[in-house]
């Protein structure tokens, strides 16, 4: 049933805002128990094909752009809007010097008092919200570049652009998480909506972090993929003797 469902909203033969028949209607109708189907209307409205609205019914969701990058590129998300020739929309909801706080100390390798400038910020797609971004910067390092002025676009560019800094990439964590009420407002979605998550610290040529960067992103907007190499065989698999497993 799910395939069929993706199948008619792809094509067009469910238009957006139609309603879809009553569960008791579809359930008879692919042959399937309530609770089954249920389970697929959840698993459709959190990838953004439906909106279920209680007590009234389920309806074709307005379909959302997409935006394919892979995290085997070192690039901002509004580097990616652009790169997919998408219509790029950045809302600034905060971009100031304040303290770093412990989570951020840690990563920067500074003390919780000192100083960085944080930037966060909304991104849009085609006017759909698809991102919540937050960036911070050591301050003493925009110090020593001259107090260079942030435009609200892309972070990366800023450093490299405007504050010099050769940047070489870092390591991201990916996780799942959901959205709380300031996240769901942000994003356009319902709380406790599974969201996806990616911290990430940059650094500068020298091995120094630079930047850590914390992304939210709304389901059914960006395509992420990662391409994974497989390498020495030989050395995964072995008995506790040290011999190769067949």
């Amino acid at each position: 049933m799910r395939g069929l469902l993706v199948s008619q909203i792809s094509d067009g033969r469910l238009q957006p805002g139609q309603r879809l028949p009553s569960e008791p209607v579809l359930a008879r109708q692919y042959g399937i128990s309530r609770p089954t189907l249920r389970e697929i209307l959840s698993g459709l409205e959190a990838d953004g094909l439906v909106r279920r609205v209680h007590g009234v019914g389920t309806f074709v969701a307005q379909q959302r752009p997409r935006v394919e990058t892979s995290l085997d590129l070192d690039i901002g998300v509004t580097e990616a809007v652009l790169a997919a020739k998408k219509h790029l929309g950045i809302e600034v909801l905060r971009a100031r010097r304040e303290s770093a706080g412990a989570w951020i100390a840690g990563v920067l390798g500074l003390d919780p008092d000192d100083q960085v400038f944080a930037v966060e910020r909304v991104i849009r797609v085609d006017d759909v919200p698809a991102a919540h971004a937050l960036d911070v910067i050591p301050w003493d390092l925009l110090v020593r570049r001259g107090s260079p002025e942030y435009d609200g676009g892309s972070i990366y560019r800023f450093l490299e652009r405007d504050c010099g800094i050769h940047l070489v990439g870092g390591v991201v964590e990916v996780t799942a998480a959901l959205a709380n009420t300031k996240m769901s407002a942000a994003l356009g979605c319902r709380r406790n909506t599974p969201i996806l998550r990616l911290d990430q610290t940059e650094r500068s040529a020298d091995g120094h972090p630079v930047l850590v960067s914390r992304e939210h992103y709304v389901p059914g907007v960006f395509n992420l993929t990662v391409r994974r190499v497989r390498r020495g065989r030989s050395g995964l698999f072995s008995d506790e003797d040290g011999t190769a497993a067949e």
